[in-house]
């Protein structure tokens, strides 16, 4: 393994955004036909698109067939009881939070740290948290939102190859 590159991917509870803490928190705690009301909001068309173009330089320039194809398979019968399994799933991965954190200062991976700077769901605090664990890690701020390669895939693959290039 030649070391990390991450995409504006969380580890770190202080990089969840306001959003997701208010739809996820409540359906994390206990789930129930309210905390799974506002999980479902975020499997609705609107949020969606959001979250393809919030943050995006040019939001007008991003495929709508992203979106639209992402909410044809989120509409079929019976695809929201997974979602919401898979959305209040996701409360493991943070209860391993404290372990990723002790990895990483054990192990020193190289690590690119790639970040959409207007990510509303993952927020900037969640990439420079990074650097607590990662000191050596590079931080690239991208201006984007949360899918940075739809606006930044040449920035995205140079800076990949620029750090780990075999030299």
């Amino acid at each position: 393994m030649k070391g990390f590159v991450i995409q504006n991917a969380n580890a770190y509870m202080e990089g969840v955004g306001d959003q997701p803490k208010q739809l996820f928190l409540p359906l994390w705690e206990h789930r129930d036909a309210q905390s799974e009301a506002g999980a479902r909001s975020f499997l609705q068309a609107d949020t969606t698109q959001f979250q393809y173009t919030v943050g995006a330089k040019n939001p007008a320039a991003i495929s709508p067939d992203n979106w639209t194809h992402d909410q044809a398979l989120l509409d079929r019968p019976g695809t929201d009881a997974y979602q919401l399994n898979l959305l209040e799933n996701y409360k493991t991965n943070v209860a391993l939070y404290d372990i990723w954190h002790a990895a990483f200062r054990q192990h020193h991976p190289k690590t690119l740290i790639l970040w959409g700077k207007h990510d509303p769901f993952f927020v900037e605090a969640g990439a420079t948290a990074f650097l607590k664990d990662l000191p050596k890690a590079k931080l690239v701020w991208l201006d984007a939102g949360h899918f940075v390669l739809d606006e930044n895939a040449t920035l995205v693959a140079d800076e990949i190859k620029a750090s780990f290039a075999d030299r």
